[in-house]
């Protein structure tokens, strides 16, 4: 009977199905808006789960219908409004306009998420215009008051001074080993970075695309290197290498490296990327100058060619059927034998010339012989 007069009172305004653990529920119907924005949805169950929260509304059932009930009723409430349905993210997206085709070529990005605020942050659990016992405080008496005018507007400027000051405060950043200059990666150890750069490709469908092109210099410290290139990091380039066993001149495309065998101490005098592939080379002794083209590619590619075409001690010998003897003024006059021929040795020594056939490199002479002009003879200072 409680049934037949439930379904037959609540029949506009309910729907009744059987739940998958056997209870019997009552679901409002959704087409009767409470609302324009906001749907209430009532369900009333017997004998509710644990997981479940409800209101007992046994005796006001009973005082309707003038009968009293063997179990007891509860009422499960659901409210859903816009407000709820929306995230904070999705929200953040409409009103910054992250959505289209200006993101995905990576217009604006840095003003966007200057202004993006995460404004949960500050707020308090039971804090508001309204004194609401239950979140803090044991509830005894049901009293709400409200709090004066000037107390929420305090709350809420506190809140926003709070929100800026996070919001000017760096985040804490593990040092790395510092690299060439700044923050550039260029000579950070991961084996070394040589050239970080974006770069852009436009495509049909998706317009200006992004991406990355690196070049990472590798070596184990012991005569060995590699190098890798191309914004996919495929090409890969593995060599041994000796140490400068004597001058050498190479040229790639547009860029000529000029390299001088130095004596032990003099350290490295290169371009910043010679010097970080040389030490992974473990090349201690050099100069080189680069001119041309300064292209890190380039300069690289040159080095790589330059180590590995020269010409070693133990070739010379056996192309001269000479020993290669090496003179070092610790030791005076006392040669030191560095290469012997693997053949005969012939007798004749090598002819000498008068003028020796050497190369010269045109800036070189002009810098002997004093006609280098600075840069900064022409440029006007101020006078104060």
């Amino acid at each position: 009977p409680v049934l037949s007069v439930l379904h037959s009172f609540l029949l506009p305004f309910l729907c009744i199905y059987t739940g998958s653990n056997g209870d019997l529920v009552f679901c409002q119907n959704r087409t009767t808006p409470v609302d324009s924005c906001c749907w209430l949805t009532s369900c009333v169950f017997l004998n509710p789960r644990k997981d479940q929260t409800g209101v007992n509304i046994s005796r006001f059932v009973g005082f309707l219908f003038s009968f009293s009930f063997q179990c007891k009723l509860y009422l499960y409430i659901t409210y859903e409004s816009f407000f709820i349905s929306v995230t904070a993210d999705e929200l953040w997206k409409g009103a910054l306009a992250e959505t289209g085709v200006g993101v995905k070529k990576g217009r604006g990005k840095r003003r966007k998420k200057k202004l993006r605020r995460n404004l949960n942050r500050g707020q308090e659990v039971g804090e508001g215009r309204f004194i609401n016992k239950g979140l803090k405080t044991c509830l005894d008496v049901l009293t709400v008051t409200q709090r004066k005018k000037e107390e929420p507007e305090r709350i809420q400027s506190d809140i926003v001074q709070q929100r800026d000051t996070w919001q000017k405060k760096r985040k804490i950043k593990v040092k790395r080993e510092g690299g060439w200059s700044g923050k550039c990666w260029g000579g950070i150890l991961c084996g070394f970075f040589l050239q970080v750069k974006n770069v852009f490709c436009m495509k049909a469908k998706e317009g200006r695309k992004r991406s990355i092109h690196a070049l990472v210099a590798i070596g184990n410290g012991k005569g060995a290197a590699g190098i890798f290139s191309r914004r996919n990091l495929a090409v890969m380039l593995f060599l041994s290498f000796p140490p400068v066993y004597h001058d050498i001149t190479v040229k790639f495309k547009r860029t000529t490296i000029h390299m001088k065998k130095q004596n032990k101490g003099y350290s490295l005098h290169c371009h910043r990327a010679i010097i970080t592939i040389c030490k992974l080379i473990d090349i201690r002794d050099m100069c080189a100058k680069v001119s041309g083209s300064k292209n890190l590619i380039n300069i690289t590619r040159a080095l790589f060619k330059g180590l590995t075409q020269q010409e070693t001690h133990q070739q010379l010998a056996n192309q001269k059927s000479l020993y290669v003897v090496e003179f070092r003024e610790e030791q005076g006059p006392l040669p030191i034998v560095v290469a012997l021929p693997e053949g005969t040795v012939r007798e004749d020594p090598e002819p000498e010339d008068v003028v020796p056939d050497t190369k010269l490199e045109w800036s070189e002479v002009k810098a002997a012989q004093g006609m280098t002009r600075s840069p900064w003879i022409n440029v006007r200072r101020m006078a104060w």
